[in-house]
């Protein structure tokens, strides 16, 4: 089978027809090549170029076209689709052909590498089709000897998914087809015998006794679960599944056979039984990414799903939005419309919201509805040596522009034991604009290998700031850290939040040693101060962050949270027992990772350590419905040139060869400066704690061991004198 790009040199006289009739797959090869996919033809691949233009539902094919055309639908699943099958109309009498998108061909491409998939779009966009089309294949077409189990939530859906499988069936060319009268065609099961293939349906049980039997007996390779989050007692019956149809794909894996399961199904409730089930058996696993095409085999995709998940199973999360699979938004308001479909069930079956019921959020509809569209598609990623994935949210060009220009960047990490019950969370935001640019999830994985991964982007990318959650495995991962970085000439108290940068005053002499040069340090400073980084998690701490924090930032920044995952994430937040947290099937790693680092941005002090300009945190905040005003304009970029000149003034007096006279003289023109600073800048200062700052790194710079060798920091961040003000 055609997967990766190595496959191609298994069938050296394949080619690429981009003459086909069927406009949806040169439309998504192309949209792949947009996405910087390098392994984006298979959609489109022929193993037999002289079938190209060749009609297969055609009246005059000879007997050899027909043999080639069985033989080409058997070994390449992409001609089956795109040249052969056809859709039953929903009304009029022609089919139609395979629509492709997005969201179906992640599912197959992922199902025949044999990995779980879970496949979540808003209602009316094809994707009980696309699995139905995929089951008509393995049934009729490229299995022996299989058994396919369907589970749906009722016999009415049971009955509707036979029929339609019979349709697509019935519009095949009469060629393809092997089967007979002794063939089993009703409403609950329908055969192949001439393949020994089987595909038998099975219903939702009224008890948990019933369903773990049910569960017991699917014994097949292949197994659809359809509406999953709506089916009693999911969680009994899929479990038992899994391990009773352990052997049956051992054994399908040996013979080279298709198995594996889908779940096919809109968004569901997370605070109600099955639903919740379902939710964290899906959200557990890794976010579809067309990265993966790019694998260089199945060994390598398996690593790259691994590290990059927040469960143990290996199980893909597919959620697309209308956007994702090339519908608009005028579309969507239409089938909203049409359906009569309002609140929580319009926010499950369109916007694949998992709703919570009768529990409330925290965050105001307004404010859930601008964190829910802002979601997009990551334009860039990244892979490291050891595959662990970041997502980014801007183009490699702009984001490499960023870093040159020095734009801080907040890198908030949630910790976690990594070993499948919960997941290390990154978060990198655009301190700036207050935008998520970069995200990833990692799971099952070595600390020490994922330190030095985080150390190597901390190399890569010199203006982020690191705020580390300080529980579970984060001092492990600050250890190692705190290793690896002095060795590649990085400061760890200038590039990891600490409490020493965030309050000077209170260990002064263990500050005035920090700002010294790193090769005049005692190198046990690491190991004496090292509690001092992260984070600190305590109940009033986390009060702040689920409070203060996350409504400032779904209030600032709730229209860049651009992640899925985070989103999911922040909707999924529910007020219970007058305290805010995930559901008890979800999660919140994502989000604290964000907290993080919105708190450092309001609440950080000292900034300039870490190399964070002063004026520059939030300071290209997108005011949502205001209207430019040029006066306003004006006066911000008044502030904007104050602030650059007290940060100037700043610079001058950490100078240690000033004279006592123009000293006084700077001092007193930057205490006209800061006068003349607004509020607008939410920023308060203190003047005197600002100038002392100064005076201190005069003392500093004094010392024999910093003559000729300081560093001056870029800006002044909110211990110089500043306090952010939300």
């Amino acid at each position: 089978m055609l997967l990766f790009k190595s496959d191609w040199r298994s069938y050296p006289s394949a080619i690429v027809d981009t003459q086909t009739t069927n406009e949806t797959f040169i439309r998504i090869v192309d949209v792949y090549r947009q996405m910087g996919i390098a392994n984006r033809f298979w959609p489109l691949a022929l193993i037999q170029p002289e079938l190209q233009g060749v009609d297969p539902h055609g009246p005059d094919l000879t007997l050899d076209q027909k043999i080639k055309i069985a033989y080409e639908c058997r070994y390449n699943i992409w001609y089956f689709l795109r040249e052969v099958v056809r859709i039953p109309p929903v009304a009029g009498p022609v089919p139609r052909k395979y629509e492709c998108n997005r969201g179906n061909l992640a599912m197959v491409w992922s199902f025949l590498n044999n990995v779980d998939f879970a496949l979540i779009q808003p209602r009316q966009t094809g994707k009980s089709v696309a699995a139905d089309c995929l089951m008509v294949w393995i049934l009729y077409i490229a299995a022996s000897n299989t058994r396919i189990n369907m589970v749906t939530k009722d016999d009415s859906l049971r009955r509707a998914n036979v029929e339609r499988l019979k349709k697509i069936r019935n519009l095949l060319p009469k060629f393809l087809l092997s089967t007979t009268k002794a063939d089993s065609d009703n409403q609950y099961e329908l055969t192949c015998k001439a393949l020994v293939n089987v595909y038998g349906t099975n219903v939702a049980q009224s008890s948990e006794a019933a369903a773990n039997n049910l569960g017991r007996g699917l014994t097949a390779p292949v197994s659809q679960f359809d509406e999953g989050p709506f089916i009693s007692f999911i969680g009994t019956t899929l479990p038992a599944e899994l391990a009773a149809a352990t052997a049956a794909r051992e054994e399908a894996e040996q013979y080279g056979r298709p198995y594996g399961n889908l779940f096919t199904t809109t968004a569901g409730k997370k605070d109600d039984r099955d639903g919740g089930y379902m939710y964290k058996f899906i959200t557990d696993g890794s976010t579809w990414n067309e990265i993966y095409y790019d694998a260089a085999n199945k060994v390598e995709l398996y690593t790259i799903l691994k590290n990059n998940r927040k469960g143990k199973k290996n199980i893909i999360n597919g959620t697309f939005s209308h956007r994702q699979l090339g519908k608009t938004d005028e579309w969507l308001y239409n089938a909203i419309v049409d359906a009569n479909s309002m609140g929580d069930a319009a926010n499950r079956d369109f916007f694949n919201v998992w709703t919570s019921g009768t529990q409330s959020s925290p965050l105001t509809p307004e404010l859930n509805a601008k964190v829910r569209d802002s979601g997009k598609d990551p334009v860039y990623n990244t892979l490291s040596k050891d595959m662990y994935l970041v997502r980014w949210y801007v183009p490699e060009e702009e984001l490499r522009q960023l870093v040159k220009e020095g734009c801080p960047f907040i890198m908030g990490l949630d910790t976690s034991e990594a070993v499948g019950r919960d997941a290390i969370s990154m978060n990198i935001i655009n301190a700036r604009t207050a935008e998520v640019i970069g995200t990833g999830d990692y799971n099952e994985t070595n600390l020490i290998r994922f330190a030095n991964f985080l150390g190597d982007t901390l190399v890569e990318y010199p203006n982020i700031t690191m705020i580390p959650e300080k529980k579970s495995t984060g001092q492990m991962i600050v250890d190692s850290l705190l290793i690896t970085l002095p060795r590649k000439n990085i400061d760890p108290f200038q590039r990891i939040f600490n409490r020493i940068v965030q309050n000077p005053d209170e260990r002064p002499d263990d500050y005035r040693e920090i700002k010294k040069p790193m090769h005049t340090r005692s190198p046990e400073i690491y190991d004496r101060l090292k509690r001092f980084f992260g984070f600190n998690t305590t109940s009033d701490s986390r009060t702040v962050l689920f409070t203060t924090v996350l409504q400032e930032m779904a209030k600032r920044a709730g229209d860049v949270v651009n992640d899925a995952n985070l989103i999911t994430e922040i909707l999924g937040l529910v007020v219970k027992n007058e305290r805010i947290d995930h559901t008890a099937s979800g999660h919140d790693d994502a989000v604290i990772a964000w907290l993080l680092g919105g708190w450092l941005m309001m609440f950080g002090k000292n900034l300039s350590h870490y190399g964070i300009p002063t004026g520059t945190v939030m300071s290209d905040v997108k005011r949502q419905g205001v209207v430019a005003d040029p006066v306003k304009q004006n006066e911000d970029k008044y502030q904007a040139e104050l602030l650059e000149k007290i940060e100037g003034i700043v610079e001058q007096l950490k100078r240690r060869d000033l004279s006592e006279f123009a000293i006084v003289k700077m001092e007193h023109s930057l205490r006209a400066a800061v006068a003349k600073l607004t509020d607008d800048q939410n920023d308060v200062v203190n003047i005197d704690s600002l100038i002392e700052s100064t005076r201190e790194d005069r003392r500093v710079a004094s010392t024999p061991a910093r003559r000729g060798l300081g560093t001056i920091h870029r800006g002044f961040g909110a211990g110089d004198g500043y306090r952010t003000i939300m």
